[in-house]
């Protein structure tokens, strides 16, 4: 719990520096009312957001993040024996949070966001006998820093690099044992790309 507390206090000080500034407002070119969708992408995870401003430096922000692979397979042993050898795994995530901005110019902008987050992870392998499934939920706090270059007024190009922490619980079950067990996590710094669309 202090390194969430410690993100998120390294996180709010530029804000609360930015929000006495005018002419970071003036020099936004965002506006309240306006929405937007937010594409991103790194090796493999790809997320969709939507954000909502509420002001030329501030928007709510809903995002979604998944990623998944699936192996369809099959073992074959020294003595010719061939079994189901299939693997899966499915990440789904979402973050819920307050984003604010701060632009140099008109055509770039820096931001900060601080979220809750959420998700599950489920994984499956299959191996003579039987298989193996493991389901990890979770949920804590993401802090995000990130920039963006305005291609036009409706679009931008950027990346993202994130940090979060929080409580996960997990559940393992194959056909000799089942294991349950809740701690804590931190995960390191994420990066990704991103593109925009305002309207």
């Amino acid at each position: 719990m202090p390194h969430i507390k410690s993100l998120a206090a390294a996180l709010l000080i530029p804000l609360s520096l930015s929000a006495q500034d005018p002419v970071a407002e003036d020099s936004s070119p965002f506006h309240g009312g306006q929405w937007a969708m937010q594409f991103g992408g790194g090796v493999d995870l790809f997320s969709l957001g939507v954000l909502k401003f509420t002001s030329p430096r501030g928007a709510w922000l809903l995002d979604l993040s998944t990623d998944a692979s699936f192996l369809d397979a099959k073992e074959t042993d020294q003595v010719g024996t061939t079994t189901s050898a299939d693997r899966q795994f499915i990440g789904v995530s979402a973050r819920l949070g307050r984003r604010f901005y701060q632009a140099p110019g008109r055509r770039v902008v820096s931001f900060q966001t601080i979220a809750l987050e959420g998700g599950l992870n489920d994984q499956m392998i299959d191996f003579p006998g039987g298989n193996v499934r493991q389901t990890t939920t979770y949920y804590g706090l993401n802090g995000e820093l990130g920039g963006a270059y305005m291609l036009t007024g409706g679009v931008s190009v950027g990346g993202t690099a994130s940090i979060s922490g929080g409580r996960f619980t997990t559940k393992r079950h194959d056909p000799f044992s089942t294991l349950k067990g809740d701690g804590w996590y931190i995960d390191g710094i994420q990066v990704l790309f991103a593109l925009a669309l305002y309207f």
